[in-house]
């Protein structure tokens, strides 16, 4: 029989649901607001970059103009040998460019490094060492441009100015001789042509942006809407399969119990009649034999089967139930001679889809201990921590290697773990320093929200860890 409406979960879209959507929503827009962010930052620094770039080509093409048509013709041999009165004509031609604030300061270089003339009249006659960027312009008629480095010897009276444009030109005199022609133009128009540009990148991209975002904002919610229905639908078939295999383990129990058992179990009532009607004589001996032996095989058999059956559809394991079938469990076991202790937390009312794994566990557990760990002890444990459910088998036995492999041979531990990380849990099967096995499954009491949280946890390896992470704190 198929699980009935009312057995699987609502497909409308619960408080669950909306909350996840939201999430998923608050998720985008942070993400919206981080790049919006990160926009504005290299907005800002690549304005400011092409706002510098273009400041120091328009620095360097005035340093060009005010060095060959201004500075350079007027100076002659008189200005070379510092004459004052030469000087002071000089210094009358350029006092415009200085007075009108295209110019800061000035200097004029000769190739030994001696400052020819300079607004600061300090410096006229000093000579200085040259970089070898400077003493390679007295070789050509080229020009650079940069930002100041004012913490050279001869920037001292410059420092008060703070940051300027320097420009250094490459020509030559009015006798034809090689000079060098600096300048320092002020970084004021650079830093207004900077708040330009960003202010004219920053409305076009950011806007951009924005309007792009409220565009995809729909779709990004239709895709939530789209991955919560698919988890729902995810979550609704793995209860559907629960309950259709809780359904077939019954029907299974039930055929055995009222078909082969009851017939095995006639049957082996029936074989002492037939070995009473066999003759007592040597010659009906070894039937009366095959009689006797084909009973005691008949009988566990049925014993075999009985058993069987209870693990296919276990008793009822609904609240206070659980903890007797577990002792059932350990009951079976101790006919074997292994001495099994079983705690239960008291007051065990656990999910019956909880109850229904958990008692998986533990007979798993027991049967590899039976069938593997020779042991003499075990100990069985079903605790609740928070909102998690933990099972714990213990035994003394040979323990497992440390590279031991759930796969080989072990089918039923590969089901259970499988079936365990569906639901948002884990299994570990390990050894116990001095002797013996442990094996320790965790898993959520909720399995559907379980099984929510597993569709939900992402990929990644900073994604794995954040969700490691956020699994981690739950648990305290």
């Amino acid at each position: 029989m198929l699980p009935t409406r009312d057995e699987l979960p609502s497909e409308a879209e619960t408080s669950e649901d909306r909350r996840f959507i939201r999430s998923a929503v608050r998720r985008f827009a942070l993400w919206s607001v981080l790049v919006l962010l990160v926009l504005t930052g290299a907005c800002i620094l690549i304005g400011g970059r092409i706002a510098q770039e273009s400041a120091l080509q328009a620095a360097q093409m005035h340093g060009v103009t005010v060095a060959n048509s201004v500075a350079a013709p007027h100076v002659d041999e008189a200005v070379r040998a510092g004459d004052p009165a030469a000087l002071q004509r000089l210094g009358q031609v350029m006092q415009p460019q200085l007075d009108n604030g295209s110019l800061t300061h000035v200097k004029l270089w000769s190739r030994d490094g001696r400052v020819l003339w300079s607004d600061e009249k300090a410096l006229v006659g000093r000579t200085f060492s040259l970089s070898p960027e400077v003493d390679e312009l007295f070789r050509t008629q080229k020009a650079t441009a940069e930002l100041s480095d004012l913490t050279k010897a001869e920037n001292v009276e410059d420092r008060s100015h703070g940051e300027l444009l320097e420009v250094y030109v490459g020509t030559v005199d009015a006798n034809s001789n090689a000079l060098v022609f600096e300048a320092y133009l002020s970084t004021e128009r650079m830093r207004n042509d900077q708040q330009r540009t960003v202010l004219d990148i920053l409305p076009v991209a950011v806007g951009g942006l924005l309007l792009f975002q409220l565009t995809v904002l729909p779709l990004a919610l239709s895709l939530a809407r789209r991955v919560q229905h698919g988890e729902a639908e995810r979550v609704r078939i793995m209860r559907q399969a629960q309950l259709l295999s809780a359904q077939e383990s019954r029907r299974i129990a039930l055929d055995l119990h009222d078909g082969v058992i009851q017939d095995l179990a006639g049957l082996s009532y029936a074989m002492p009649a037939v070995m009473a009607q066999l003759p007592t004589t040597e010659e009906a001996a070894g039937a009366r034999e095959a009689v006797r032996r084909s009973t005691e095989i008949l009988r566990r058999d049925v014993a075999s089967l009985r058993s069987m059956m209870v693990d296919i559809y276990p008793p009822d394991l609904h609240g206070s139930g659980f903890a007797p079938a577990v002792e059932d469990l350990a009951h079976q076991v101790r006919a074997q001679g292994l001495d099994v202790e079983v705690r239960v937390r008291e007051g065990y009312n656990e999910p019956l889809d909880a109850s229904r794994l958990a008692y998986r566990l533990v007979r798993e557990g027991l049967r590899n201990v039976v069938k593997h760990a020779r042991a003499s002890r075990a100990s069985v444990s079903v605790d609740r921590k928070g909102r998690l459910v933990h099972v714990e088998v213990r035994d003394n036995g040979v323990g497992i290697s440390d590279r031991w492999d759930a796969g080989k041979g072990h089918l039923g531990l590969v089901l259970l773990r499988d079936t365990l990380h569906d639901f948002g849990g884990g299994l570990s099967v390990r050894a116990i320093p001095g002797g013996g096995t442990v094996l320790e499954a965790v898993f959520p009491a909720d399995l559907l929200e379980g099984a929510r949280t597993t569709a939900r946890r992402p990929r990644g390896v900073f994604a794995r860890w954040r969700s490691a992470r956020q699994d981690r704190r739950e648990d305290r």
